[in-house]
């Protein structure tokens, strides 16, 4: 992570491992004792030899390796376990790359063969690392009876939610020759309810289904809805006294997509949960780390923690990387945050041509839909990560292999999808619309606005989403530079400044690059769009803090936009949340580290139950919209208008407001843009006060840029702290007021805009955060 190190490391894909263990059996032991081992995970080919001799190969990270080991034990002696281990880049080089993936790190590695996270190849957030070797646990069991191998849990209530069925079905393995006689019993510990029934387990692995019904079941509810409950439920198998007990915590939520007739265009994507409209708020999830079996359960609490503190409601866990982990979902389930899951396919054309890799492809989804069954958190599988994109518009269909995957995608993964998660809603891509509409139709289906950031030219222009109406929105982001302390993290001293050996190394590829040579790189090409300075004539802090304070812009406008537009759009879920590895320009509000970079703040108050937008329209001037995304109706007042940035006029307009649960009022529109364009440097503004006529939301919009707008360099602050409470005001508008420029400070609030003579209060604790000071402020940088 620290310098140029992920290149010295290079060399690791490039071996062959072998690991060696020995062991010897108890003396009650009986030869010829069914005996198998288990490898929780290996990562990537793997040969396992038992004394000497072969006992099974495995090459697939995303599911468990099981080998019978019965004929190969040594039971008086010394056993010999060892598994040989490489990367995959040997198993690939003789099989077709660019057929399926045109692009200098898919020629490398052929990753689209490795049933692996994807993203170890490199993507445009970090450097390529795959890793190698045995993760998880290694078990060795015997025994003539039979052995649970999974158990699935899942349910699915009425549609007027009165009851609810609880599935159960368990996956046996019987050692014996013959079949064996058993009882099958499902118990909902919480209520008491159960079921029995005879079950037959016949010679090898079979499968065995129970359910039953209960009345009136208190339902999971995602997070700003209701409390996320769950029972404990338990199912055993009773072979004459030998009982295969599984079990697990589970709730009973209702999942369902509206994509009923828009009555504008298109139609509606709305996910739904318990019959509700849900509007989604959150990011995309990638693996925590690039040595991702570092990643602690503790580790997961903290950053869905931090989700849950920005208001997220939902996580995108991205096609590219590996199934979520048990502690992750688990953590979701309790927090009622919802997860969408994709299956692990991105960007690439990937070889469903070839009957052997669809094979393990169905093996691998049946584990992992069974294995997540029982959480509630989890509501949608989706089939992959753009790849319907790719068909339609990266020219998958120009040179041979044409569409290898569409069977796989279209027909077998959505198969089994029905088979084993009914109580989950499937979709075929994301992006994906469907009646044959392109998957960037924005009026039909879920959607990845990338256009205003990846089009490479000029910098990312956000405005450019006021205007955007995708009905369910998930993936699309803007790029800022990391704070000062993670840069020093992993900066040499030396290297500590932009476009150094190791700036770059850590760089974000779309960060760097233009589509025009000698210009320079897109995220560059943002500070100097907004600002009309030159990034490359600022200090390495300062630098940090305004590409910083620039993201923030970015990501907020994107969910203001849409939130606005409740339930016409859907969803606000940008790219993306956190990061594998810590870069000097990143999607992320919160980083490798788990800082809290500079956007996380405004993204949490974007994403506040109670939210004010003042919606700028390139046609039509200044909307104002109150947003309660809360189950209870708010009573107070709004205040709306304009105001010039260096305080010298303040025009207002305001009124007591009722705004019901779960609505967006349209609270004003007195401003046109006729006004704007005869005052090009004003702002729009509001402002929603509660029954004690306490702020609760602020926002504005403008029609200039930063560059553009008459800002006071030095403005007069005041800060006064009383009773827990810190208030700034000043008479000139200030643009982002930072309390905290790393990002590891416990601070209430951070980069927040101080209008004209509006005072602004936080919640300040004096014998943890000291005296307040202002860290950095937009206006100083001109």
């Amino acid at each position: 992570r620290y310098g140029l190190n992920s290149l010295k490391a290079r060399w690791v894909e490039e071996y062959y491992w072998a690991y060696r263990r020995t062991f010897t059996l108890p003396a009650d032991y009986v030869v010829g004792t069914p005996t198998w081992i288990t490898f929780q995970r290996l990562e990537m080919c793997a040969v396992v030899y038992l004394n000497g001799q072969e006992v099974g190969r495995h090459a697939n990270a995303h599911r468990p390796a099981r080998f019978e080991v019965t004929k190969h034990l040594r039971p008086d002696g010394e056993n010999t376990l060892v598994v040989l281990l490489d990367a995959g880049l040997f198993d690939v080089a003789e099989k077709p790359g660019a057929e399926y993936r045109d692009s200098p790190q898919a020629r490398l590695t052929k990753i689209h063969w490795h049933r692996r996270g994807q993203w170890q190849r490199g993507w445009d957030w970090q450097q390529r690392l795959l890793n190698v070797g045995i993760l998880g646990d290694v078990l060795l069991y015997w025994g003539e009876k039979p052995t649970l191998e999974q158990t699935q849990f899942y349910a699915i209530p009425s549609r007027d939610l009165t009851t609810a069925d609880v599935h159960a079905t368990l996956t046996v393995h019987n050692p014996a020759a013959s079949p064996v006689s058993a009882q099958l019993h499902l118990t909902v510990l919480t209520t008491g309810d159960s079921a029995t029934q005879e079950i037959t387990l016949p010679s090898g692995e079979s499968r065995h289904a129970v359910s039953l019904k209960i009345d009136n079941p208190q339902l999971w509810w995602p997070l700003g809805h209701g409390a996320p409950f769950q029972y404990s439920v338990q199912a055993i198998i009773d072979i004459e006294g030998h009982r295969l007990i599984g079990s697990c915590q589970l709730g009973i939520r209702r999942v369902e997509v509206d994509q009923s007739p828009h009555p504008v265009e298109g139609k509606y994507f709305t996910l739904k949960i318990n019959n509700r409209p849900i509007f989604c708020k959150g990011g995309n999830w990638v693996p925590a780390d690039m040595l991702h079996s570092t990643v602690t359960p503790e580790r997961y609490r903290e950053l869905i923690d931090l989700a849950v503190g920005a208001n997220f409601n939902l996580l995108r866990i991205w096609g590219g990387g590996i199934y979520a982990d048990p502690a992750f979902l688990d953590y979701c389930d309790r927090q009622g945050l919802l997860v969408w899951h994709d299956l692990l396919f991105a960007c690439s054309k990937y070889p469903g041509d070839y009957p052997e890799f669809v094979r393990e492809v169905r093996t691998e989804v049946r584990w992992a839909m069974r294995e997540m069954a029982h959480h509630p958190s989890l509501v949608v599988w989706c089939g992959n990560n753009e790849i319907e994109e790719g068909d339609w518009h990266w020219g998958y269909d120009d040179a041979y292999r044409t569409h290898p995957h569409y069977a796989m995608f279209h027909h077998d993964l959505p198969q089994i999808a029905a088979q084993e998660a009914p109580h989950c809603f499937y979709w075929i891509s994301s992006p994906y619309s469907p009646d044959y509409k392109s998957p960037r139709d924005p009026t039909i289906g879920d959607q990845h606005p990338w256009r205003v950031s990846l089009q490479m030219h000029g910098g990312a222009d956000w405005w450019e989403y006021r205007t955007f109406v995708d009905r369910f929105p998930n993936e699309g982001g803007v790029l800022g530079c990391s704070t000062p302390a993670t840069l020093r993290d992993f900066l040499p001293g030396s290297e500590r400044k932009l476009l150094s050996a190791t700036w770059e190394h850590h760089d974000n590829p779309f960060a760097i690059h233009d589509v025009l040579p000698g210009r320079l790189g897109h995220a560059y090409q943002t500070v100097q769009l907004w600002t009309g300075l030159d990034p490359l004539a600022m200090e390495m802090e300062e630098y940090a803090f305004i590409s910083g304070l620039l993201q923030a812009e970015g990501i907020t406008e994107y969910i203001a936009n849409y939130r606005r537009r409740m339930f016409s759009s859907a969803a606000a879920i940008f790219w993306m949340y956190n990061s594998s590895w810590p870069s000097t320009h990143d999607w992320t509000i919160v980083d490798y580290y788990r800082r809290k970079r500079l956007a996380y703040h405004p993204v949490r108050r974007a994403f506040a139950p109670i939210t004010a937008i003042a919606a700028a329209h390139p046609d039509t001037g200044v909307d104002y919209f109150a947003i309660n995304d809360s189950d209870s109706e708010r009573h107070g007042r709004v205040l709306f208008g304009t105001f010039a940035a260096d305080g010298s006029l303040v025009e207002t307009d305001g009124y007591q407001l009722n705004l019901p649960a779960h609505s967006v009022r349209s609270v004003g529109a007195g401003w046109g843009r006729e006004y704007f364009t005869d005052h090009p440097d004003f702002g729009a503004f509001l402002l929603l006060y509660d029954e004690s006529d306490r702020m609760i939301a602020q926002h504005r919009a403008f029609f200039s840029r930063f560059g553009d707008l008459p800002l006071v360099r030095d403005p007069q602050i005041v800060l006064t702290v009383e009773d827990g409470t810190l208030t700034l005001k000043s008479e000139v508008f200030c643009w982002g007021v930072c309390l905290d420029e790393n990002g590891d400070r416990p601070v209430a609030d951070n980069c927040f805009d101080l209008l004209p003579g509006i005072s602004y209060s936080i919640p300040w604790d004096s014998s943890v955060l000291g005296e307040p000071r202002i860290a950095r402020l937009g206006n100083h940088v001109f």
